[in-house]
């Protein structure tokens, strides 16, 4: 993995001197990995350093996408149980915005690895421009994933099929992160559909798939005690809504952050 901005490189650190994240360098190269073996050890470290150069631009569409709407439906679901159609339609408008949070701090967090830092302004409003591609890609893995656990809740637990299903939903999920963790940022940055974009990501991440399965794995490990954590504490009224939309903003920050840097590790950009 290089760092961007190297020779031949224009203002925006993509070769031919673009004006940031762009198409160039993208399909159009041939399929496979572009930038050879991915580094994990380097992966962290620069998901740590850009999240903290962008702070500024991460809060601000955090607070919008993810604090806000996170504290706002759990304090609905707790002043309207039973009405279970309103609380579906806030939870889906929640995962919604989070999901458009993932796609937007996707292209700033690109945008940097390639020499153009935005400023926080700036890395929201091209953010939200830039968004759909990605939210569209963030949408389908997000059913993805409803779907995976719509079926864990038929398991018969306990029972060998139940583990058997299990076993098969666990690696299912772990496959499709291998192959296609980069998806998002391959949607936004490359202006790619989702079939497209999914294509592109399996041929980028070819021949790296043990190392982001590394990856992965590592942010699953720093996220999970922490959430069990925070889910078991008894936290007094309206406080309990916050820790856990920071504990959400931290998460899925992390979900758009490593994946944007893995996507260009794998260009040869980070």
């Amino acid at each position: 993995m290089r760092r961007a901005g190297g020779s031949g490189g224009g203002p925006g650190g993509a070769p031919g001197g673009g004006a940031g994240p762009t198409n160039n360098g993208g399909p159009a190269n041939g399929p496979g990995n572009d930038g050879g073996r991915l580094d994990v050890a380097m992966v962290l470290k620069r998901s740590m350093e850009v999240f903290g150069r962008d702070i500024g631009g991460v809060l601000i569409a955090g607070v919008a996408l993810v604090i806000v709407p996170g504290m706002l439906s759990r304090g609905f679901a707790g002043s309207s149980a039973g009405n279970n159609d309103w609380g579906t339609l806030v939870m889906t408008l929640r995962g919604v915005c989070a999901m458009l949070y993932v796609a937007l701090v996707s292209w700033g967090i690109v945008a940097r690895l390639r020499g153009r830092a935005l400023a926080p302004k700036a890395f929201v409003a091209e953010g939200l421009r830039r968004a759909q591609p990605g939210l569209q890609v963030a949408l389908l893995a997000g059913a993805g994933v409803v779907a995976g656990l719509i079926i864990h809740l038929f398991a018969q637990h306990g029972t060998l099929a139940g583990w058997m299903l299990d076993s098969m939903l666990l690696t299912a999920g772990l496959i499709a992160v291998c192959v296609a963790m980069p998806v998002v940022p391959v949607a936004v940055v490359e202006r790619l559909g989702p079939l497209a974009a999914f294509r592109r990501a399996a041929a980028l991440t070819e021949g790296n798939r043990n190392r982001i399965l590394v990856v992965a794995l590592l942010v699953a490990l720093t996220l999970a005690p922490t959430g069990v954590l925070l889910a078991g504490i008894a936290w007094p009224a309206g406080l309990g809504r916050l820790a856990m939309a920071l504990f959400e903003l931290i998460a899925f920050s992390l979900i758009a952050t490593v994946p944007a840097v893995v996507y260009a590790g794998l260009r040869g950009e980070a």
